[in-house]
């Protein structure tokens, strides 16, 4: 055992095989992948070889790339930075408000078939809880190993603005290399919320410009919504959806602050300044009341109503198990303005959240009679009850 140890240690990295070497590779990034091909050549073979691709495409469990007959180191290269590209893509994404998009404020990234990655507008659907997923953008790999994105039957380009931030405009014949991988200078971003324009050159804002008075796509400003899903630690933390009072569906997203504070917004089709994402209740101490709860506790909870799924216009109810109550506070005016004549002596208004054992959860606020019970709207990166 101890001589088999030692052979190994001594095992240099040129003498690995190409497996282990396409491996070592699709596990870096396309800067890092390029910086590792110049330090031996054994790492800068592996980098040119046509069967990187592959690698990574099982890596990010990705269909196998279709091989080309004129495969060349370029090419690889290409395909390599194209598929790490769509995996950056992956995930929910929030529409930034403007006064010219009627559309859905959201919209999710999933792999689908043929190495693909494609872009639905999610929707709060008519059926109970059920969310309407229509088609946006789809993002392919083409034989020369470049992303090609399409609106339909429409070119489009899907551009990166640092990490967090992408912008989705009409195809300007330019090269897309680029933009899909630059980042933003603050005076850019600037200019963008200021102006609501996409970032980019003077030249570039002049011929968007001329596109609008064409009556051609306006640039759709997206950001991701980090941490989309809760955790055991976060149990809150995602994107969440729930019939209100109003028993209509609506979509929220809750996250965690540097000091455990937590805060919901509510996510909103509705137009002008301040729409589009409304906060909705907060916390500055995210510390759950563990059981066995007061009485006081179990009074309140068990006298409201919980608002369920809503079928034919009646709202069913039901009753959950709680495992843990959470302290809120919420500006009463933004979520119940029907209720804000009692108190107007306050805006701060008291509330519960209470954590179900089955990981969901809802809320209600004093002035209330009922609950609004949270279900996922995604699960390991998937939408779940979808509908056309």
């Amino acid at each position: 055992m101890a001589t088999s140890l030692v052979a190994a240690a001594e095992t240099a990295l040129e003498d690995l095989p190409e497996d282990a070497l396409l491996a070592i590779l699709a596990f870096l990034a396309p800067a890092d992948a390029a910086a590792a091909a110049c330090t031996c050549r054994a790492l800068f073979a592996a980098a040119s070889s046509p069967a990187l691709p592959l690698a990574l495409a099982l890596r990010l469990g990705l269909p196998p790339p279709r091989p080309s007959p004129e495969a060349c180191p370029a090419s690889v290269r290409r395909l390599f930075r194209s598929l790490h590209r769509l995996r950056r893509l992956l995930g929910l994404w929030r529409r930034l408000p403007s006064s010219h998009s009627g559309s859905p404020s959201l919209v999710a990234f999933e792999w689908a078939p043929r190495a693909t990655l494609a872009a639905s507008l999610l929707a709060p659907s008519n059926r109970g809880l059920a969310v309407s997923k229509s088609p946006f953008v789809t993002l392919s790999v083409a034989e020369s190993g470049d992303t090609v994105a399409a609106l339909g039957e429409v070119p489009v380009c899907v551009n990166f603005v640092g990490d967090n931030h992408i912008v989705v405009e009409a195809a300007s014949g330019e090269d897309e290399e680029e933009g899909m991988e630059g980042g933003s200078p603050p005076e850019e971003m600037y200019m963008h919320f200021a102006n609501r324009r996409s970032p980019g050159a003077g030249r570039r804002r002049r011929e968007r410009h001329g596109r609008r008075k064409g009556g051609r796509m306006e640039p759709e400003h997206f950001v991701r919504i980090p941490d989309a899903e809760p955790t055991k630690a976060r149990p809150l933390q995602g994107l969440w959806k729930g019939v209100c009072e109003n028993k209509t569906l609506e979509f929220y997203i809750i996250s965690y602050d540097d000091i455990g504070g937590v805060t919901c917004r509510r996510v909103s089709e509705n137009r002008g300044q301040n729409s589009g994402y409304s906060p909705v209740f907060w916390t500055t101490d995210a510390t759950f009341l563990e059981p066995p709860f007061s009485e006081r506790e179990l009074d309140r909870y068990s006298c409201l109503e919980h608002i369920g799924v809503v079928t034919c216009g009646h709202t069913e109810t039901w009753n959950k198990a709680v495992s843990r109550i959470l302290c809120i506070n919420s500006s009463f005016d933004l979520v119940h303005p029907h209720l804000l004549a009692p108190f107007d002596d306050t805006r701060n208004v008291e509330g519960r959240i209470w954590l179900y054992e089955d990981g969901t959860f809802g809320f209600g606020f004093t002035g209330s009679n009922s609950i609004i019970d949270l279900k996922h709207v995604s699960m390991d990166g998937c939408i779940i009850d979808t509908s056309s």
